[in-house]
């Protein structure tokens, strides 16, 4: 990483670590959604097993839970696995019964399983974990950074309740995982942490499972997405239904382009609270013809394969593994310049970017890859190339394995 700012780690200490015996780690998130779910099982499950034994917490009622029940990790579910997963998201992102009898069970589990390093994902799971891994005497406390919950997106006052547990957890966190140099950045200028405590790790994501998704099946999948006829251009967008996801930008953007591109279709994959109101935006606009949900979709390589492009309106995104999905089916991305979006989507190479918030902007990038499929294969082909250069799992999982063995070294087991 280039610039003032250095995110890398000693590794002198790695030698002291005794390597009779697996280093036992604890993954934990809130629920399995979204990319922050899909790169702990990825990691979970790659590391190397003889040297880790890695487990999994969380709370039940993502849509990933059958996945990670199948993975052969021992998974934990801090719930009692009856809700589904839009009552689970409610209740652990405002459930104060939930998050006590959550914290209890966690406490008791990394008592009973002595781990060496408890790993934490998302914010909400990400404080409780580091508290109880303090009292379960967990040696080491290692945090994911996939986004700061005291950014300004939530308002003024809980921008500044987050950033005063952010500033105390600290206390409670051994190192940080960045999943780019911008949310490393920006955590650091924050002021919640010195830069010599965060390491930069880029994510990937499973090319073989999304590769054999994609092998099968596109014809079919993009009639369910909503194109019907042979030269229909196909735009998606993947995601949580979410204000993050900046969905009704895309929506504008369509409906700007309603004359201009009218052989475009409109597929939003994913689930979350704003459905409803997204729906009514859609019929509002009059786009019910163009504008397709589908809820969640188990193939998403299927989804991707079958998709002319991808659409990444994000108010804010540390990364966004959906980038590296779509490059991985050589479809070219068409985003906001956001946080970390840049340092995946090479602008003009894999995909077009343009100014955060701008609908025109957006729709005529929309519309250049829309009218022009020639350019589409070039970004698309260019996506590939830099996914297997930079992005691949075995570089992810190996810096991940160099790094809990570093900090493992420091402590006694």
């Amino acid at each position: 990483m280039g610039g003032a700012l250095s995110y890398c780690l000693v590794t002198s200490l790695s030698a002291a670590r005794d390597d009779s015996d697996p280093i036992r780690v604890l993954q934990l998130t809130g629920v399995s959604v979204g990319g922050s779910a899909e790169h702990m099982m990825l990691l979970s499950r790659h590391l190397d097993h003889t040297q880790f034994d890695v487990h999994i917490a969380l709370w039940s009622g993502g849509p990933l839970d059958p996945e990670l029940s199948r993975s052969g990790v021992p998974v934990h579910f801090l719930d009692d696995r009856t809700r589904t997963m839009t009552a689970s998201a409610k209740a652990f992102s405002g459930g104060r019964l939930r998050f006590f009898t959550g914290f209890i069970r966690l406490l008791i589990l990394m008592r009973r399983e002595r781990f060496h390093i408890v790993h934490t994902h998302t914010s909400v799971a990400g404080i409780l974990g580091r508290l109880a891994a303090v009292l379960a005497r967990v040696p080491v406390r290692i945090h994911m950074l996939h986004s700061i919950a005291s950014n300004n997106h939530g308002g003024r006052v809980r921008s500044a309740v987050f950033r005063w547990i952010e500033r105390g957890v600290d206390h409670a966190t051994t190192h940080y995982v960045a999943g780019s140099d911008a949310i490393a950045r920006k955590f650091v200028e924050a002021g919640l942490t010195t830069p010599s405590r965060v390491t930069r790790i880029y994510y990937s994501f499973d090319l073989d499972r999304r590769a054999a998704e994609a092998a099968s099946g596109v014809h079919a999948m993009r009639e369910l997405l909503g194109a019907q006829a042979e030269n229909d251009v196909l735009v998606a967008l993947v995601g949580r239904l979410e204000e993050q996801k900046g969905i009704e930008y895309l929506l504008d953007a369509t409906a700007a382009l309603t004359d201009r591109c009218p052989q475009m279709r409109v597929a939003i994959v994913g689930e979350g609270s704003l459905r409803p109101s997204l729906q009514r935006r859609v019929e509002q606009l009059g786009l019910d013809d163009q504008v397709t949900f589908t809820g969640w979709l188990s193939s998403i390589g299927t989804v991707m394969a079958a998709t002319d492009i991808m659409a990444i309106p994000s108010r804010w995104e540390a990364f966004g593994i959906v980038n590296l999905e779509a490059m991985a089916a050589e479809t070219p991305v068409v985003g906001f310049a956001v946080e970390g979006i840049p340092e995946v989507v090479e602008d003009g190479v894999t995909g077009l970017l343009v100014t955060p918030g701008d609908t025109a902007a957006f729709a005529d990038a929309l519309a250049r890859l829309a009218e022009n499929s020639v350019l589409r294969a070039q970004l698309g082909l260019a996506g590939r190339r830099r996914l297997e250069t930079e992005f691949m799992p075995d570089r992810m999982v190996t810096q991940h394995a160099e790094l809990l063995v570093a900090l493992a070294g420091e402590v006694e087991r």
